[in-house]
């Protein structure tokens, strides 16, 4: 558990900035003076992700690992649209995904110049095998 949390911490900024997809028609921003935040930042956001994200049987029969990268607009409103998966590792990875960014609840707008505007936004998520084991203490 503690490696998917300290995973997701440390590649949010490199997908946020170095994956940003040029809109696609949207009026969707790709960066903006301030980025749309999960309710209670990102640690908040890491535990959402971690009491919700199961790892797919398959992919655990399968031993696959790796790490799921997906984008979405977070809207002026705070809703979650457009969401699609940039990067698969297979066996359900993607669909697990998927299924839990529906689940999400609305997030702090971003803004620019003041005002409130749509931001696509990059989330890498990962899946390592050995955060199913127990912890050793």
């Amino acid at each position: 558990m503690l490696k998917i949390l300290s995973s997701i911490i440390a590649t949010f900024f490199l997908f946020d900035f170095c994956l940003a997809q040029l809109p696609d028609n949207k009026n969707a921003a790709v960066y903006v003076e301030q980025m749309p935040e999960f309710p209670g930042g990102q640690d908040s956001l890491v535990n959402f992700l971690a009491r919700n994200i199961i790892y797919p049987e398959r992919a655990i029969a399968d031993s696959v690992e790796g790490k799921v990268v997906a984008k979405f607009i977070v809207n002026t409103n705070g809703s979650i649209s457009d969401i699609s998966i940039l990067y698969d590792i297979g066996s359900g990875c993607g669909d697990e995904v998927l299924r839990v960014l529906k689940l999400m609840p609305k997030w702090n707008a971003g803004k620019q110049n003041g005002r409130t505007v749509a931001v696509y936004y990059n989330l890498p998520v990962a899946f390592y095998l050995e955060d199913l084991l127990p912890e050793k203490k």
